[in-house]
């Protein structure tokens, strides 16, 4: 959560996902660690962000939530982006290529990126560097395959054989629609499937309850709703808790 400016207006830090943790071995200018997030102006608080300077203090708070759970078994990771939303699956996929001495490190990965136009495409080459198998889709067809990238996802998995989706999980980030066809799609080929929420928040820590969106959970056998915040038992939820015909997605 991130204050863009000492001023009262705005008044509400910016929620954003960790895009990449740099380590000393990365050289980064000279900055031994690091964080960096990946934004798009698309407001007032994110204009601010844009204008500040090198060596200007941010006041931050994070990290916080819960992230994705990669301690299920599973030999292809499916990774499902739409547009600012390859910002949290970028570090995601340093993770299960490049940890050292783990079983994550025999991953395969694949990658489809989504968006309307070219301009919203990005991390390309940076998802290729890491060993990702990387597919790119455009609305308008400026660059990639014309359509929507749930369309890579679907064709890719009907091109695949029964064997070939016994050991994969998908990972997304994007768009509440988009999230939702994932969803579906995950959910009639029986793959278990994790989604990264992109919803606003206020206050981040979960005191506001302004997040929270309508999740199934299983009590005494039977399915009842409860709501779940975002910012707290989020961003990351399983596809199959959430339930996504309700007013919260509606876009």
């Amino acid at each position: 959560m991130v204050r863009v400016t000492n001023l009262l207006d705005p008044l509400l830090r910016r929620p954003f996902g960790i895009h990449r943790v740099c380590q000393e071995s990365d050289n980064h200018k000279g900055h031994p660690t690091c964080m960096e997030i990946l934004y798009r102006i698309i407001g007032k608080g994110t204009l601010m962000l844009s204008e500040k300077e090198k060596g200007e203090e941010i006041d931050l708070i994070g990290p916080l939530g819960n992230g994705f759970n990669l301690k299920q078994n599973f030999k292809t990771a499916i990774i499902v982006a739409g547009g600012i939303g390859v910002a949290p699956l970028f570090s995601l996929t340093k993770v299960l290529k490049k940890a050292e001495g783990s079983r994550l490190r025999q991953k395969n990965l694949i990658v489809f990126i989504g968006g309307k136009t070219r301009e919203d495409i990005l991390c390309v080459k940076d998802f290729k560097r890491v060993g990702a198998k990387v597919e790119v889709s455009t609305e308008d067809g400026s660059v990639g395959t014309k359509g929507i990238v749930t369309d890579l996802l679907q064709n890719f998995l009907s091109d695949s054989s029964p064997s070939k989706t016994q050991d994969l999980m998908l990972f997304a980030c994007g768009p509440s629609l988009m999230l939702r066809t994932v969803s579906e799609i995950a959910s009639s080929q029986n793959i278990p499937c994790q989604i990264s929420l992109e919803n606003k928040m206020a206050c981040g820590v979960g005191a506001c309850l302004g997040c929270s969106i309508p999740t199934k959970v299983k009590k005494a056998g039977n399915s009842e709703t409860s709501y779940q915040r975002v910012c707290k038992e989020g961003p990351v939820f399983d596809s199959t808790t959430i339930l996504w015909n309700q007013e919260n997605f509606i876009e």
